[in-house]
């Protein structure tokens, strides 16, 4: 179930618990009364009141409710592992193009056509259970052989049919962004959005609203206002020009949520928005493109080159007997070399050297000579 907008407070995802209830009691139901039919044939294969103590009637209704007791237990187990597979391929196809949806379909009729002929001298076996059986193997095989062939020379595909295929072989300027938790409480994501820097569609995945939504009900303080602040900042984008789509999407069997996004990221053929470094090297590792807007924020920064004045305050003293610290706009840290006397006061420097950090960019500078 895809959902157009994000609810405020809880995901709310009341329709889809209540298809998966249904079609589980819908599977109950079905075996159930398989079950009690069950009971029924079985009832009439032995002459039962010769064989115990117990009346036809009472022996019908005995098995009977064994059927269906039986059908009702299997019922819910069948119908829960169904509905994941179901959720697992709804997951899957919702992540393809519609170019390979329709290279697949294309794949699969042409694999049935060929089963179709091939299966003809099949039809004269005997007995009838193994034609039958031969045929449906042979449709089986050979329309899975057919969908899987079509989706591997898809890119000869295209070059072949490039009038009737959009050219899937360049990555598009404007595909799927998928938003994860990290940078949803950052924010810096909104204004890069409603700027026009991160271009195409910006979504995000059930499970990482899941997510906060576990952070915003969190009895860490901190925790707490971080999973608040991202539900807002998401409430607050639903009424823009370009919205963020909230879509259910879920991988039951990955247990990180971080995984799970990279797993949707690979089928979905999308990138992924975040300011988590771990994230971003797991995840261009395993080919995807990322956008991390701590990286976009360092590369905006200014150069400054040696030789270059800047005119700063001296907030600090340095860690050496002679420094001061001052900090530019943008936060970077100005070191400057004889400033101590600058304290409090605003100079001008010249820059002499830059370090770039893992903690980011650090300036060293000296004081101007004034004229």
């Amino acid at each position: 179930m895809r959902e157009d907008a994000m609810p405020e407070g809880k995901p709310n995802r009341p329709f889809a618990r209540t298809a998966t209830a249904l079609f589980v009691q819908l599977t109950r139901f079905v075996l159930a009364a398989l079950g009690a039919l069950a009971g029924l044939s079985v009832n009439g294969l032995i002459d039962w009141p010769t064989q115990i103590a117990y009346s036809r009637e009472t022996i019908i209704i005995l098995f009977v409710i064994l059927g269906t007791s039986i059908g009702f237990l299997a019922g819910g187990m069948i119908g829960r592992e169904l509905q994941h597979a179901y959720d697992y391929f709804e997951n899957y196809v919702r992540g393809m193009w519609l170019s390979d949806l329709i290279l697949a379909a294309s794949g699969l009729l042409v694999g049935l056509v060929f089963a179709l002929i091939v299966s003809v001298p099949f039809r004269g076996l005997q007995p009838a259970s193994l034609a039958i059986t031969g045929q449906i193997g042979l449709f089986v095989v050979l329309g899975y052989v057919g969908m899987r062939l079509s989706l591997i020379k898809r890119t000869d595909v295209q070059r072949a049919f490039a009038r009737f295929t959009p050219d899937t072989t360049q990555p598009s300027a404007a595909g799927v962004r998928l938003l994860d938790t990290s940078a949803i409480i950052d924010g810096r994501f909104a204004k890069l959005v409603d700027s026009g820097f991160i271009d195409g569609e910006v979504r995000v995945p059930g499970f990482v609203l899941s997510e906060l939504q576990t952070l915003a009900d969190s009895a860490d303080d901190v925790r707490r206002a971080r999973g608040r602040r991202g539900l807002d900042l998401l409430a607050s984008m639903r009424g823009g020009e370009r919205p963020v789509e909230v879509f259910a999407a879920d991988y039951p069997e990955i247990p990180e949520v971080d995984s799970k996004l990279v797993q949707l990221a690979t089928d979905a053929k999308a990138s992924i928005v975040t300011v988590d470094h771990n994230l971003t090297q797991v995840a261009r590792f395993q080919g995807i493109t990322v956008l991390n807007v701590n990286d976009l924020a360092t590369a905006l920064k200014p150069n400054h080159l040696p030789g270059e004045q800047l005119h700063i305050q001296v907030t600090k003293e340095g860690k050496e007997p002679d420094q001061g610290v001052g900090y530019l706009d943008d936060g970077t840290m100005v070191v400057v070399q004889g400033g101590r006397d600058l304290l409090g006061s605003a100079a001008d420097v010249l820059v002499t050297s830059v370090l770039q950090t893992s903690g980011g960019r650090m300036i060293f500078a000296r004081p101007a000579l004034t004229p």
